[in-house]
């Protein structure tokens, strides 16, 4: 399937314009963007506008003129900030309180979590205490509502699954383990009696729609997708260990169909999908990999032999631009496939400007380029198709966690201490 077939399908799912990157890793999570003259270098020429933010490893999203992101502003504060595309400007910021809990203190953040954008709204979920809070504001950055306590969670690593909402109903994730390596990880005996759980609520209340309760589980990081099925409806696909890769109606919270329970690795890279064909990763920061590959054409789970399982990534997404799939190991090693068979297309390191990268951050592409941002603080392009090309790399004034945003031929780049807006200049923001 052609780029342009495969964005028009999702285009025509969503309400998303082809130049907005409205949720964590763009149109339904598919790291693409159909747009031309992105820049390969980050330099004097190119950087149009460069601003400093808080501390957060939540990725930028795009509506029209604005670019919004989260970040901490103090011990137990954080916001929900907005800046101009055009200039860089600040247009507003919408702080909250928030309670401390435990967290990975290198790779996790109080501020991880996407915001994702629609024509009303601007949504957010993230955690505070023992909650999951979500919350919406308008686009001027005024709170709408907010649900202090849409479910319970017990911390192992914090949280970092984004936002999603599909057919006025905002999905929410609360997955997790209650113990680790026999370790109980509650703090009262109350908490052994909670459940991880899936919540629906109403985009325009926040109230709750539905709740599916899920079987314990490694904590989960995964945003979900959405499958286009026949007739004009949907479905979200989540995975996690406890309930396998799940098909969920998203207004009922009913589970259509379900697929392997009881995968050992954790969820954290999300899925892709592409002609109904799903494939996602599981992964443990011991180096255990697993994964699902499943044609979904005749609307239940279909497992697919896939032949490449070597080196899968374990943070970073899955990357489909056509017919090959690229897979971004923390490691630094791209390996290209063929996407619905894994044969092997080539397995080359991407180095960044100093030698060696490691990733958490997920490949996005666009203008027949992969950018790739690492932990060393380098942005790597990529030339895509079946042969290894790198086409450049740059240095950034920090380590990336983040994933990139892609607006018209612009490319957003968050790091540990600043935003960036990469693009020719003398082109007008449409």
């Amino acid at each position: 399937m052609k780029l342009t077939l495969a964005l028009a399908t999702l285009f025509a799912v969503s309400a998303y314009s082809a130049t907005d990157w409205s949720r964590f890793r763009g149109p339904n999570g598919t790291g693409l963007a159909e747009t031309t003259g992105l820049p390969s270098v980050v330099d004097d020429s190119t950087t149009l506008w460069k601003v400093p933010v808080g501390k957060g490893w939540s990725s930028p999203v795009l509506w029209g003129d604005m670019v919004v992101v989260t970040a901490e502003t103090g011990p137990s504060k954080r916001e929900v900030v907005a800046f101009s595309a055009k200039d860089g400007k600040q247009l507003w910021a919408h702080e909250e309180s928030f309670v401390p809990h435990n967290l990975h203190k290198t790779y996790n953040t109080f501020a991880s979590s996407s915001a994702f954008i629609d024509a009303e709204r601007i949504y957010v979920n993230w955690s505070t205490g023992t909650n999951i809070q979500a919350l919406a504001l308008d686009h001027a950055g005024k709170l709408v509502w907010k649900n202090d306590h849409v479910a319970d969670y017990i911390h192992e690593h914090g949280t970092g699954v984004s936002a999603l909402v599909v057919d006025g109903v905002m999905i929410v994730r609360s997955e997790f383990d209650i113990e680790k390596n026999g370790k109980d990880l509650t703090d009262s005996p109350e908490q052994k009696n909670w459940k991880s759980c899936i919540v629906g609520l109403d985009a325009k209340t926040g109230k709750q729609a539905w709740k599916l309760d899920i079987p314990n589980c490694l904590n989960t990081f995964s945003t979900p997708i959405v499958h286009a099925l026949p007739g004009g409806k949907n479905e979200i696909i989540c995975a996690d260990t406890g309930s396998g890769v799940m098909g969920i109606d998203p207004k009922s919270g009913k589970i259509n169909w379900q697929h392997n329970p009881g995968y050992k690795q954790r969820s954290l890279g999300s899925g892709v999908i592409s002609d109904d064909f799903y494939f996602c990763t599981f992964g443990s920061g011991g180096g255990g990999k697993e994964i699902a590959a499943l044609n979904l054409k005749s609307g239940k789970p279909v497992p697919v032999e896939f032949a490449e399982t070597k080196g899968l990534p374990y943070v970073p997404s899955p990357l489909v631009i056509g017919d090959y799939m690229y897979l971004l190991g923390d490691g630094g090693i791209m390996r290209c496939v063929e996407f619905k068979t894994g044969k092997l297309v080539y397995d080359e390191r991407v180095e960044g400007t100093a030698g060696s990268a490691k990733f958490f951050s997920s490949p996005v592409a666009g203008d027949g380029k992969i950018f790739c941002t690492s932990q060393q603080g380098d942005l790597i392009v990529l030339k895509a198709g079946p042969k290894f090309e790198k086409i450049a790399a740059s240095k950034l004034d920090a380590p990336v966690n983040s994933v990139s945003a892609i607006g018209d031929k612009r490319l957003y780049i968050r790091t540990a201490t600043s935003l960036y807006c990469i693009g020719a200049k003398g082109q007008p923001v449409p």
